[in-house]
């Protein structure tokens, strides 16, 4: 049975002043398909979703709906679109919320992803649906998701993609390429291109090295036979092959041709590049003078209320192991950010205490980016207060991918992503050897993400970081810490196994 064509998209090309952001030649959407659109900051994915959605007008190329559709912005504009169905608010747990004037930001994206449920629509547009959720709500939407038959969803969390998509399109370049499956397939798919591509490039130069030793030897043997008998000069060797077109020389002759058939075997070949590797680097964590305790921060029957009466903990305790990496997880409002707030000796506990041993030097991750002076270069700033050698501070730029070029830049010039990587860069070559993150993924594109994973893993020092990011917790964790009901509760597994064990997966 043939699916049934809900859209498509020809020829498209979008210019952003001289800026190519789109070029494509076809695009089509089935009824049934899930497709998850990736790429880096600033490659296109939302545009796309606008120029499909009928809302940004392409410089060339048709776009053509066989049926009605719903884009779900990232941010509210304030328009409720639809009715709001009492089932969907519900299942949403905002039923109590549709009528307020302010709601935070989590109640306004589901909120807003009740009307869109409500709409009826046969084909979902979403733009980053998870943003502002917390692990419940995540949960929530992607129940309410698997529901849905047809959609075209921009995400960076990777657990949705692999939850929901049945393909996946990258988009690079302006170009569109399609994969088959969710996330994981897609990145399988990717792993299998590269090593085709190392295959390629070994047989490549393994097949150039032996046709080198062969036209090397030939050139040998031609030079061997061309040599003059005792006695004969030059002259005289030439004015005898050319009276009788001496065999010996023939035969010099032919080899120098063979010679040259393999030179030219070897200029026609067609060239493999070599698969780009991520450079490799050991920082010595030394230099960060770390803490030799066992236990490097705990806490002990804490009690914290705001001024406003909420209560956040009541004797909770909790303990941070050294070179653990501990991810904090709770609701919003549990007291996740209010925790690291805490450690940082940014409140003042109502009672108990929290000790951090003296040589544990705290890190954070500054989301204003203050400490990043603009007027300096990329490469200046990572240096200014680093412990590490140049080279290695150019090695972790490098793998946070801001090239060699973007180190000459001024931060001032850098986009908002850019910036936060070159301020996890300062981090990784400072004195920090206790680094406190909230949200660290917020506004990084999957690439990056997926680069700062890599880092954490090799990190030895403790990391502490509150995330929604299932798959980034996966990764990065060694241990989870979740927040709830006023108690800090350790879990007494894997990430794996929290995740296997609670209704979040």
């Amino acid at each position: 049975m043939q699916q049934k064509l809900f859209m498509q998209a020809d020829n498209i090309i979008v210019m952003f002043g001289e800026q190519k952001v789109l070029d494509f030649d076809r695009f089509v959407v089935y009824q049934g398909e899930r497709i998850g659109l990736v790429g880096a900051n600033g490659a296109g994915k939302t545009t796309l979703l606008r120029v499909l959605a009928g809302e940004l007008e392409p410089d060339a190329g048709t776009v053509k709906a066989m049926c009605d559709s719903h884009f779900f912005r990232q941010f509210s504009q304030g328009v409720n679109q639809f009715e709001l169905d009492g089932k969907e608010a519900k299942t949403l747990q905002v039923q109590d919320k549709a009528w307020q004037e302010t709601v935070s930001g989590g109640e306004d994206t589901r909120l807003r992803l009740a009307w869109m449920f409500s709409s009826g629509k046969l084909l979902a547009l979403l733009d980053e649906p998870t943003a502002n959720l917390d692990m419940k709500g995540i949960s929530l939407l992607k129940t309410k998701l698997l529901e849905l038959d047809t959609m075209i969803i921009v995400s960076h969390d990777r657990a949705l993609l692999n939850a929901l998509c049945t393909r996946i399109v990258e988009v690079q370049d302006g170009r569109l390429t399609s994969y088959d499956g969710n996330y994981d397939d897609y990145m399988q798919q990717k792993s299998q291109a590269v090593q085709r591509q190392w295959t390629e490039y070994e047989n490549y130069t393994s097949e150039k090295k032996r046709l080198e030793k062969v036209y090397l030897q030939k050139k040998k043997k031609a030079a061997s036979i061309e040599k003059l008998p005792p006695g004969m000069t030059p002259r005289e060797a030439g004015l005898r092959n050319f009276l009788s077109h001496h065999p010996k020389d023939a035969k010099a002759g032919k080899m120098e041709a063979s010679a040259k058939n393999v030179l030219e075997r070897i200029e026609h070949m067609e060239v493999k590049e070599k698969p780009k590797e991520p450079p490799k680097m050991r920082p010595d964590f030394r230099l960060t003078d770390p803490p030799e305790n066992a236990v490097v921060i705990r806490g002990e029957d804490i009690c914290f209320s705001y001024e406003d009466g909420r209560e956040i903990f009541e004797n909770a305790s909790f303990q941070i192991r050294n070179r653990s990496r501990v991810a904090i997880v709770g609701e919003n409002g549990a007291g996740k950010t209010t925790l690291l707030n805490l450690i940082r000796q940014e409140y003042t506990l109502d009672k108990g205490t929290i000790y951090v041993v003296p040589k544990a030097s705290i890190g954070l991750l500054d989301q204003n980016m203050a400490s990043l002076d603009l007027e300096k270069t990329v490469l200046q700033n990572v240096m200014e207060e680093s412990v590490q050698k140049e080279g290695i501070a150019r090695t972790i730029l490098d793998r946070l991918l801001l090239s060699a070029r973007d180190m000459q830049k001024k931060a001032g010039v850098l986009s908002g992503g850019e910036r936060i990587k070159l301020a996890f860069a300062k981090l990784f070559v400072g004195r920090a050897n206790v680094l406190i993150l909230d949200e660290p993924t917020n506004y990084l594109d999957i690439p990056s993400v997926e680069a700062l994973e890599e880092m954490f893993s090799e990190y030895e020092g403790v990391l502490i970081f509150v995330s929604h990011d299932e798959a980034f917790i996966r990764a990065c964790a060694t241990e989870i810490l979740e927040i709830k009901n006023g108690k800090a509760i350790p879990f007494l597994g894997t990430p794996e196994e929290f995740f296997a064990q609670r209704q979040y997966s």
